[in-house]
């Protein structure tokens, strides 16, 4: 990871992007152009919520397959417990969350690829939780048979059919 700080302020690591020696992986912090990109290391440049915090919506798809979230950060925290600090630029909401809707990357608690799915079938505009949907199945492999499961066995849902069309949509737009 290469901050402004490792190569002389942030003129020097404008540059450096600008003239492609370097990678924006988000915010300040960079990788050498060339070198790849994973979950692990997407994970380790996000901040660190409070331990109720899960990084959930699309900050989860961006860490899992680098799908675009617009530099938002979204934080889901399980009902009954406190909200976490928010940091300018973050969407937080409460929702159930089991402990097997969640994951730890790189000392990062995230919602898992399939819970990630639901969540953006639910929150997102359709158009957009389609093409996000798509980008899970194909980097992470999850099932949206599965998930439209996982969706169907949450209770008190709110916008439980238009989930169902996201995930239908998703499902015919892999369809060769």
């Amino acid at each position: 990871m290469v901050l402004p700080g490792h190569v002389g302020g942030r003129a020097a690591w404008d540059a450096l992007v600008r003239d492609g020696a370097l990678r924006v992986v988000r915010d300040r912090a960079a990788v050498p152009a060339g070198e790849p990109v994973d979950a692990f290391l997407r994970a380790s440049v996000l901040p660190r919520p409070a331990r109720t915090g899960v990084v959930a919506g699309r900050t989860a798809a961006w860490v899992h397959a680098g799908v675009p979230d617009g530099g938002t950060l979204d934080l889901a925290y399980a009902t009954g417990r406190h909200r976490p600090e928010v940091w300018v630029g973050a969407r937080v909401w409460q929702e159930p969350l089991l402990a097997s809707d969640v994951v730890e990357i790189s000392g990062l608690r995230v919602t898992t690829p399939q819970r990630t799915v639901v969540d953006l079938a639910l929150r997102e505009d359709p158009g957009v939780a389609v093409e996000v949907v798509r980008a899970l199945v194909d980097a992470c492999g999850v099932d949206l048979r599965a998930a439209t499961r996982a969706l169907e066995l949450r209770a008190r849902v709110v916008g439980r059919p238009r989930a169902r069309r996201v995930l239908a949509a998703a499902a015919s737009a892999g369809v060769p």
